[in-house]
């Protein structure tokens, strides 16, 4: 296997360390408000770009180069850092979206099995064109639906029975970084 610039390794490790400098920057300082607002900007505009104008991109060469994904995750680590830093909270409308990001990993460990089974659908129904984005939204909405479920009978109950089993209790959150006891306590109120 090759490895370079272009290689699902290397892209996929971009991403993973775009993530952790995010994570680091946002814990250790605060962000004034301009600087917010700028990041909140360059933050959508990079993702609306990646996203709504990926042609364009690709007729730049970053899909060749492998740096169309690395630049999507930046415009979200921009996105997320503002989000951490201001404590925003997500609208009643987006509670969908939040629940389906909170199921994340078993959607991702799952949701192939979905891709597969739908797909099957899609070249049986004669690979119709206008059913493309029904099996989009199918995919996805079956994919959060298999994930819950997954989170509920296995990674949940595994997890509690995990921190039962060495001490560290089944309510404690699972992160390296320990939480603000300020925090903690209010958000727990």
């Amino acid at each position: 296997m090759k490895y370079g610039a272009n290689t699902p390794t290397w892209e996929a490790w971009t991403r993973f360390l775009w993530a952790a400098f995010t994570a680091i920057l946002t814990a250790k300082r605060r962000l004034g408000r301009s600087a917010l607002v700028t990041l909140v900007g360059v933050g959508a505009s990079i993702v609306v770009f990646s996203l709504c104008f990926s042609l364009r991109a690709d007729a730049w060469g970053l899909g060749r180069s492998g740096l169309d994904m690395t630049v999507l995750a930046v415009g979200t680590c921009m996105l997320i850092a503002a989000a951490a830093q201001t404590r925003w909270r997500s609208p009643r409308l987006l509670k969908p979206l939040l629940m389906l990001g909170q199921r994340s990993y078993e959607v991702y460990l799952t949701h192939m099995f979905v891709v597969f089974a739908v797909f099957q659908l899609f070249v049986a129904m004669g690979k119709t064109m206008f059913a493309v984005p029904v099996l989009f939204v199918a995919v996805i909405l079956l994919s959060g639906l298999l994930g819950a479920v997954v989170a509920r009978f296995y990674s949940e109950p595994a997890n509690r029975a995990l921190r039962e089993r060495w001490g560290d209790g089944a309510n404690r959150l699972g992160s390296v970084i320990e939480a603000d006891t300020t925090t903690a306590s209010a958000e727990r109120a």
